[in-house]
């Protein structure tokens, strides 16, 4: 019987990744509609300002444009904070220094070699994600290196080539 028990606790787990990362794959949908929701205001707009200027063409020394330009202002906001949450939501950092996008549990970055920035909710990763093969070890830790990177994601030391 342990035979079965074991089948049916693998399908369960099988099962339980599948629901998350389908919910994650939900989640990461409906935030780029609104994206692509912010995106076509801002074209909108673009549209609005480009009317008014014609329409003021003789007099555009006097136009004000700060409301218009004040709706482009938030909905890029907008859009950069449902980036920061697509990438919490996938388990993602950006590098403070270079601006890479790199793993959640990466202490270094893999591009220029800076501490990077602790997530205060880490997200699990799956275990296909978790299998990826490294080309190298770090000489200084002996952590795995990804293929590309050029500084050690355990340490920060610099990959020589």
């Amino acid at each position: 019987m342990g035979f079965f028990d074991k089948l049916s606790e693998n399908i369960a787990n099988t099962s339980k990744d599948v629901a998350k990362k389908a919910n994650e794959i939900a989640k990461v949908t409906g935030l780029n509609g609104q994206i692509s929701s912010q995106e076509s205001l801002i074209d909108g707009v673009f549209k609005e300002i480009g009317k008014l200027v014609y329409d003021n063409k003789d007099n555009i020394a006097g136009l004000d444009l700060a409301e218009v330009i004040g709706k482009i202002d938030a909905a890029m906001a907008e859009i950069e904070r449902l980036k920061t949450e697509i990438r919490t939501v996938k388990g993602i950092k950006v590098c403070e220094q270079c601006g890479e996008e790199i793993a959640g549990e990466v202490a270094f970055c893999p591009k220029c070699g800076a501490k990077a920035p602790v997530i205060e909710t880490p997200v699990e990763e799956a275990p296909a994600e978790a299998e990826a093969a490294p080309v190298a070890t770090c000489k200084n830790c002996g952590n795995p290196l990804e293929a590309g990177s050029a500084f050690c994601t355990g340490c920060g030391t610099k990959v020589e080539e």
